[in-house]
């Protein structure tokens, strides 16, 4: 995995407030933090696939030194679903990978983005021979064009395609930075709805491919691609020579309540930027309001 933070995510840093939306009762198992067994806080942060499973490994690593305080991190709802929760007061952080939009930060949220990994194209492992594709490449391998890994140089096998949908940040980043691809949609391909599901579809077939943050691939044996030349690694992001980043946050209604105040203090302190390092993530350390 290779998480860094980018210049040009630095604006999305501290952003405050957000529109009131709708809250989702399908949902209300969701809730602030809340006493547990003797005493205990659970704090539960839903949201977005894309870091689901850092935040699991960051969550545990807390939990060493806060016996006092769960911190659960459900399976994905998306980043607009979470901050819905947090707006409806059925959650008090909520995980995002994209910017609050203007009418959310008129609702009263804050955005903290603690780390920015990079968006890949991952192949099932079985796709040997590989190793970078060019935009033109995988434009056309999304369009259909490219029906054969042979014709990459790969194995004689069947391309299997996983698409996104949007609006999902992901796809929206590849949109942007390739031409034509928009256009491909996901006619003829395998549709994920989250990106928790888009891995699990690449790593179930041999010959898919999808796109979808490094950091949602750290259970996988998946491969990433270069593109056009340039590998997502930890350099190569930081200085800005791999473009497609996605920024990970957290976003929250002020105050804060103890229990999250120490939670995203952790994710600025030594442990956790020790752990996002091991997992070849640069992090954007930053300091929360105080409860």
């Amino acid at each position: 995995m290779v998480c860094a933070p980018f210049s040009r995510l630095a604006r999305f840093l501290f952003l405050a407030v957000l529109p009131t939306l709708a809250g989702l009762s399908g949902l209300a198992g969701l809730c602030p933090p809340m006493a547990g067994a003797a005493g205990e806080t659970v704090l539960t942060i839903p949201g977005t696939g894309d870091s689901q499973d850092l935040l699991r490994l960051l969550a545990e690593r807390f939990r060493r030194d806060n016996p006092d305080i769960t911190v659960e991190v459900p399976d994905s709802v998306g980043t607009t679903a979470g901050l819905r929760l947090v707006i409806g007061g059925k959650a008090e952080l909520a995980r995002t990978a994209r910017p609050l939009r203007d009418d959310e930060i008129a609702a009263g949220l804050t955005q903290i983005v603690f780390a920015a990994p990079p968006v890949v194209f991952a192949v099932h492992p079985s796709v040997t021979g590989v190793k970078d594709v060019t935009n033109a490449q995988a434009q056309a391998i999304f369009a259909g064009h490219v029906k054969n890994w042979s014709a990459l140089g790969g194995p004689d096998l069947p391309v299997a395609r996983v698409c996104r949908e949007t609006p999902e940040t992901s796809r929206e980043l590849i949109n942007a930075a390739i031409p034509g691809f928009e256009a491909n949609g996901c006619r003829d391909q395998a549709v994920a709805y989250t990106t928790p599901e888009a891995v699990a579809l690449v790593a179930g077939h041999p010959g898919a491919i999808g796109y979808f943050s490094l950091a949602a691939m750290t259970a996988t044996n998946l491969v990433p691609l270069a593109l056009d030349g340039v590998a997502p690694t930890l350099e190569n992001v930081g200085r800005g020579s791999y473009r497609l980043v996605i920024p990970f946050g957290l976003a929250y209604k002020p105050p804060l309540s103890p229990a999250a105040a120490r939670f995203l203090q952790f994710l600025s302190g030594p442990d956790a930027l020790s752990l996002m390092a091991r997992l070849g993530c640069l992090p954007s350390p930053v300091k929360p309001a105080a409860p």
